[in-house]
Parts: C-alpha cells; sequence; structure tokens
C-alpha cells in the first residue's frame, strides 16, 4: 500500500466513525457547510451520545460542493439518461428541476475537510459569529496584536513546517525556491480541488522563519517579494493560467503566524479577497518601494474579526481597560 492510499484509508476510517453534533455555519454563496462532531471508537452504526471536546475527540468537517469542470465533461460527455428527479415545474418553453443527475463526468461532487483532533480555536474560527471592524494602529498593533502573536505556540503551524522540510505533501510541491533569505514553496491551497482551472488557488510559503504577517515587510525583503511574484507566473502556467489571469495577495490577519501568499485565477471570487482582509502583493511591493520603506510599521491598518476570535478577545480587553483613551475599536 502506497503513502496516497494508506492516507485515503485513514481518512476513510475517520470519516465513518464521525458522529454528527451540530452545525457550526454555513455559506451559501460557497455552497459549504461546517460541522461539528465526534470521531467515535468504532466504525459500528450507533448513537453516541459523548459531546465533543475540545483536543481530545472534537472533530470538524466541511462539506463542499465542487464546481463543474468543464474539461472533464467535454472530455467524458454528459449523457442524462440515468437522471433522477426529486421535483421539477415547467412553464412554455422553460423546465427546471432537483435531484441526482448520477453521470459518472461530475464526479466526485464533494470535496470534504476533516480537522481532528478540533481545538476550541477551531471550533470558534468555524462557528458562527458576529463580525467586528479593527482599525489597527501601529501603536495598537503594539500594544494588543503583538504580544498576542508573540505567544502564539510553534505548535499551531508545525503543519506549516512539515511542509517547508519536506516531512509531508513534498509531492505536491509545484516549485521551490531554497534560498533561506528569499525563498518559498509553492503547493496547491487544500480548498482548491486541482481540477477547475478557473477556480486555481495555491499559496506560496516562505522559507523564513521571522516573517509572520504583513508587519514584519520591510524594504530588506523586496527582494523575496520581487522573487515569489516572478515564481508563481512559473507555477502557475502548469495550470495554464497566464500572468495576467493571477491574483496575488497577503491577509492580514492572516489564519496562521507564518508569511504566506495566496496565488488564485482573478475568475475565483470568494470571501477571503474582501477589503479588510487581503492585500494585493503589488500594492504591498509598491507601498514599500515608493511610498516608505517601513510603510507597514508605520500604516493604520484595518480588518475584521470574528466576535469569537481569540485576537479579538485581546481587543476588547483593551478597550476595556483603556477607557481613557480614544478607541479605534468599531463595533
Amino acid at each position: 500500500m502506497d503513502c496516497n492510499t494508506a492516507t485515503l484509508s485513514e481518512i476513510e476510517d475517520l470519516l465513518r466513525r464521525f458522529r454528527f453534533k451540530e452545525v457550526l455555519s454555513d455559506d451559501t454563496s460557497s455552497k459549504t457547510i461546517w460541522l461539528l462532531g465526534t470521531i467515535a471508537t468504532t466504525n459500528v452504526a450507533s448513537v453516541d451520545d459523548e459531546p465533543p471536546v475540545p483536543g481530545q475527540n472534537a472533530a470538524i468537517v466541511v462539506l463542499e460542493r465542487l464546481a463543474f469542470s468543464p474539461q472533464t465533461i467535454a472530455k467524458a460527455g454528459c449523457s442524462l439518461d440515468s437522471v433522477l428527479l426529486a421535483t421539477g415545474e415547467r412553464n412554455d418553453v422553460y423546465a427546471w428541476a432537483t435531484g441526482d443527475a448520477r453521470v459518472a463526468a461530475l464526479k466526485p461532487d464533494v470535496r470534504i475537510a476533516l480537522t481532528y483532533p478540533a481545538t476550541q480555536k477551531h471550533i470558534d474560527k468555524h462557528r458562527r459569529q458576529q463580525r467586528k471592524w479593527v482599525c489597527e494602529t501601529p501603536e495598537l498593533y503594539a500594544k494588543v496584536t503583538k504580544p498576542f502573536i508573540d505567544s502564539q505556540p510553534a505548535s499551531r503551524i508545525q503543519w506549516v513546517y512539515n511542509i517547508l522540510s519536506k516531512q509531508v505533501e513534498s509531492e505536491h510541491i509545484l516549485f521551490e525556491d531554497p534560498d533561506p533569505e528569499r525563498g518559498f514553496v509553492i503547493v496547491p491551497d487544500l480548498k482548491w480541488d486541482a481540477t477547475n482551472m478557473d477556480n486555481m488557488y495555491l499559496v506560496a510559503i516562505v522559507h523564513r522563519h521571522d516573517l509572520r504577517s504583513l508587519r514584519d515587510l520591510t524594504n530588506s525583503h523586496l527582494p523575496l517579494l520581487y522573487n515569489l511574484r516572478s515564481k508563481a507566473v512559473v507555477a502557475a502556467q502548469k495550470y495554464g493560467v497566464s500572468s495576467d489571469q493571477l491574483r496575488l495577495y497577503i491577509h492580514y490577519q492572516p489564519s496562521y503566524y507564518h508569511l504566506h501568499v495566496h496565488i488564485t485565477n482573478v475568475l475565483l471570487e470568494g470571501k477571503g479577497m474582501l477589503a479588510g482582509r487581503a492585500h494585493l502583493l503589488d500594492s504591498v511591493i509598491d507601498n514599500i518601494s515608493n511610498i516608505a520603506s517601513d510603510y507597514y510599521q508605520r500604516a493604520t491598518i484595518p480588518y475584521v474579526l470574528g466576535s469569537s476570535d481569540e485576537l479579538w478577545s485581546h481587543w476588547a480587553a483593551h478597550q476595556n481597560t483603556s477607557s481613557d483613551e480614544p478607541t479605534t475599536i468599531s463595533t
């Protein structure tokens, strides 16, 4: 049994032992739903009354409807002779229905992601919550955000180090520059099914461990950023996506504190590209090159946090203890 087969078997076993407890949230635009449950000790179908315990038996399953692949359908055809409909209507020349198309070219039709064991941070991240708007000045970054980042244990991004050291996912690396100062790896993002080129989604992870977020970037890092921008074009061309079809951006706040750049097809749209989180790489380079070498140490950066986000609790605590100074937190 090869590594991929063994991994698939392991994932199937965990999913068969998943016991659903609640819906954390859903997103109709991306046709995605987040489920909280537990992983039972056996895969025998039974009612499991054990509550999810973060860090132990808790598990999060994400179900996402996959986009159609024009390339696959064009190659395999699309016969509908086995279609099974559940509801339907017709008006003059127009008809519509819902059901199961039962078309091989449309399979697989769902992407499944699993986090196990899921921590409380994982659960809070995906639970439906209020959104808070923050305007982070350099002073507030030093008082609130940076201490929070500094407190994060290295174990939270061990999976990143595993990719960089090729302990895992080495077969998925599309490009690598091993230079310790200006190098990085480019891999397909886990959110992409690697079949529909219109939804191409790659991520570049830098080798440097001292760059954690946008705030750390200065003119000394321009060689890294220029190198990454040019090599992203090379990686994307492997999927037939040209340089004028690319969108490169950095999240702030990021989902993990190790500098990485998102590389997507311009046709792909999603919440991760909204104002208040995504900073275009071209703009980042221009700000540092032409406005100020320490632009991101001097700038006020607005962003959105969830009310259950661990960082938001630090902002709220600061707001409660600093009533004597003007707040830049908008709720």
